[in-house]
């Protein structure tokens, strides 16, 4: 039971630790400032500059009238997205004219309205970066709809008709069996919630990781490892610190999920229901004791924190994956590509924890994947248990994979 001791020792010294509580309750802080900071600034337009193109207009007709619709567009806007100067004429007489200013950068770019633009509606850009494709959709949509009334007009439609004809969908969204319409703060922070439940088990899992990848280095470096290990046995070391830096994360993590509850309520919305919080945590234990395997492990091997953190750089890349692709597993929860990840152990707890807070999963398919983790964790902590046992007393030594074969294989 001197693994109990370990994991109590461990876990006291690293809450109290200044570290602990800063990243703790200063984590929330910073996300939640950073978010109100870029929220004002969004809402007051800092960051946002107004792109300056031309227009030869050769038809002199679409090009006025595109112009109006963009003042339109933008009258709310103290800084409209677009600024646009229209010339009437030839584009080979203008081109050399406008490619000047767009050199000497007085001009972001130069759309050309071809003189045949109502029989064959296509315009051209041209522009020194890729930085203005979006922009594009929006004169697209502008020019389209001048095209459909200057056509419904020469067809002799009223006003009246052309109403009837042209008209936007507002979509409404409702909860299953509730007649209460939802709001777009409801609907923004459903989208947003499974990232930030996704992050907070990617943060408190690798948070404990690095503690326990430095917590042996340190060690070993001291030779305080030597005297942990003339008193206690090889398992009753690893799995105390194992156990004690969990018992930090599942600590950090609680404290998160309650804010999140409290934050979730002031504000009338259900973010974390009881299903989802003990999945929560069911993803953290085996994703922290899957990668707490692989921290040990990589300890054991080397002398330096460099050299280990260099050997760290895969598995965190690969578990970076989920994070680069949340907006996919959103917004396609159950496409093949999704499902396939959601049973690649090392990044099986951040897609799963997407998808639950989602509600795209199954029973099923959270029961196989729970299996899975259990599975891996197992496989984990005895490779790094064989590893930990033979590397952790081997300074100064160039350990080689066969090697390392050798002793898993003992």
């Amino acid at each position: 039971m001197k693994y109990l001791d370990i994991a109590w020792f461990e876990y006291c010294r690293r809450i109290r630790s200044k570290w602990f509580i800063i990243s703790t309750f200063g984590m929330p802080i910073l996300i939640l400032g950073i978010s109100l900071v870029t929220g004002y600034m969004t809402e007051a337009g800092s960051g946002i500059e107004s792109k300056h193109f031309g227009l030869i207009d050769e038809t002199a007709r679409y090009g006025k009238a595109l112009t109006e619709a963009l003042d339109q567009r933008y009258v709310d806007l103290d800084t409209p997205l677009l600024d646009i100067a229209v010339s009437q004429g030839q584009f080979l007489e203008m081109q050399d004219q406008f490619d000047i200013l767009v050199n000497e950068r007085a001009l972001d770019g130069y759309f050309v309205i071809p003189a045949d633009f109502d029989i064959d509606p296509k315009i051209h850009l041209y522009s020194r970066s890729s930085s203005t494709v979006r922009l594009t959709e929006v004169i697209e949509a502008e020019l389209k709809d001048i095209l459909i009334s200057e056509r419904a007009e020469s067809l002799h439609l009223s006003p009246t008709e052309l109403a009837i004809l042209f008209f936007d969908v507002n979509v409404e969204h409702y909860e299953l069996g509730s007649t209460d319409k939802r709001d777009t703060d409801e609907l923004i922070a459903d989208y947003i919630a499974p990232f930030i439940f996704m992050f907070l088990l990617f943060l408190g899992i690798f948070t404990g990781g690095q503690l326990l990848l430095r917590a042996i280095l340190e060690e070993r470096s001291s030779r305080v490892i030597e005297v942990l290990l003339s008193t206690v046995s090889y398992n009753d070391l690893m799995g105390g610190k194992i156990l004690g830096l969990g018992l930090l994360g599942l600590t950090q993590s609680a404290i998160y999920l309650t804010v999140g509850i409290l934050a979730g309520n002031y504000y009338g919305l259900s973010l974390v229901t009881p299903i989802i919080g003990l999945l929560y945590f069911v993803y953290f234990i085996l994703g922290y004791l899957l990668y707490a395997g692989i921290y040990i492990g990589v300890g054991a091997l080397f002398d330096s924190e460099q050299e280990a953190q260099q050997a760290i750089q895969i598995i965190t890349f690969i578990a970076v994956i989920p994070m680069v692709l949340w907006t996919l597993v959103i917004e396609n929860p159950n496409s093949t590509l999704v499902n396939a990840l959601c049973y690649l152990p090392p990044v099986t707890p951040f897609f799963m924890m997407i998808k639950i807070a989602v509600g795209e999963t199954t029973i099923i398919q959270t029961i196989l994947t729970i299996a899975l983790m259990i599975i891996s964790v197992y496989g984990s902590i005895r490779l790094a248990a064989k590893i930990f046992r033979t590397g952790i007393l081997l300074y100064g030594k160039k350990i080689s994979l066969p090697e390392i074969i050798r002793w898993i294989r003992a």
